[in-house]
């Protein structure tokens, strides 16, 4: 098996281009992106920071920051999708909605930047502060990507939260009146990057009540998650009920009729929820884990995309990095028996190569070695 060093160096080489002094991650190396002249995105970017600093390479991670800085919008978060504008000789937001925030994108860049103001203090030169850089971003986050009324995590800058009503018997619900948005009640688990939100718990000092907040939050909804079913898989996307609680729907939310399933969203889930409960060993999200460990140990072989009760889609007869990975990384938090097999299993899905399963991949490793970050 290659070492960490060897395949940061594959997937760098794979992965990382320059555009002048800026540096970017090829997400759409194969062409498979539906914006097929896309070239990154803000997962793309935060996967890359977190990597680099994580591998001390900083060189690689200032490049990052100028791109994040370039690409900066109007709520100083990162525009979600750049495209290769051959017509503009130019790299530029995506049209419909690259403009937009994503908000896993925006934690993770925002949680690199806290780490390598830990590491580095300061690039070379004194020409980043990077927590001057990180600080702000938080807040942009937490006014345009957290729910105010559930502190939840919202799909992005683009989904406007109605103030609740109230009535004589005290709340009653979202707005009437004004601006709404379909997506007020949804949220996508993706986001639950707990070990970011505990980063800016203990580092963006001025907001740290509500990041407390955001991480309570998303622990009860996880714990909840654990009763609707015995897996431990939590769906792509969940949706506020009349209960108060976020459950799957039974149709599509947003992106297909698996939203309701573990699919291309929520399988990073495991490998998010691990390394917070590697710095924290918090007990509210073990019972989640150790479910999640047991179901991935009892299959002969994990494949891409499962319904929360634990039987595969039905055209998902094989097998993804991208799901692999992060179900090796909980079973070795949890200490599963059957840890060695699965770790066999994403061996032999090396050669399969793609921008996502490798990054994911990677940042598992990392992050299993190295939870704190700096």
């Amino acid at each position: 098996m290659p070492s960490i060093e060897q395949k940061y160096s594959q997937w760098r080489a794979d992965y990382v281009r320059s555009w002048g002094e800026l540096v970017y991650i090829d997400y759409n190396k194969k062409g498979e992106v539906e914006q097929k002249n896309a070239i990154t995105c803000s997962e793309a970017i935060g996967y890359g920071m977190l990597i680099s600093v994580l591998m001390h390479n900083q060189q690689d991670f200032d490049g990052l920051v100028r791109w994040f800085l370039h690409f900066k919008n109007k709520n100083g978060l990162l525009a979600w999708q750049q495209i290769d504008d051959k017509h503009n000789r130019t790299y530029s937001n995506a049209p419909d909605g690259g403009s937009n925030s994503a908000t896993d994108g925006d934690v993770d860049v925002a949680t690199a930047l806290f780490y390598a103001a830990r590491l580095w203090g300061r690039s070379p030169c004194g020409r980043y502060d990077y927590r001057q850089i990180a600080v702000p971003l938080c807040k942009a986050i937490l006014e345009h990507e957290i729910n105010p009324y559930t502190f939840m995590p919202t799909l992005g800058d683009w989904v406007k939260i109605p103030k609740p009503q109230m009535g004589a018997m005290g709340y009653t619900g979202g707005a009437q009146y004004g601006e709404e948005s379909e997506y007020k009640d949804v949220t996508r688990p993706s986001d639950f990057i707990l070990s970011g939100f505990l980063t800016f718990y203990n580092e963006d000092v001025e907001r740290c009540e509500e990041w407390r907040k955001v991480l309570d939050s998303i622990i009860i909804t996880i714990q909840h998650q654990l009763t609707l079913n015995h897996t431990g898989l939590i769906a792509d996307f969940l949706k506020q009920s009349a209960n108060g609680y976020y459950e799957p729907s039974a149709k599509k939310i947003l992106e297909s009729d698996n939203d309701k399933d573990y699919n291309w969203n929520s399988c990073r889930v495991p490998w998010r929820l691990s390394v917070y409960y590697l710095l924290t060993r918090d007990e509210r999200i073990r019972p989640a884990l150790m479910a999640q460990s047991n179901f991935f140990g009892s299959l002969s072989e994990i494949h891409a995309g499962y319904h929360l009760n634990g039987h595969k889609i039905s055209d998902r007869s094989y097998s993804d990095l991208s799901y692999t990975a992060p179900a090796s990384v909980v079973m070795w938090t949890m200490q599963h028996p059957a840890l060695s097999r699965v770790q066999n299993e994403m061996d032999n899905l090396e050669g399969d190569r793609s921008y996502f399963g490798d990054s994911i991949q990677m940042l598992c490793l990392l992050q299993a070695r190295n939870p704190r970050g700096f």
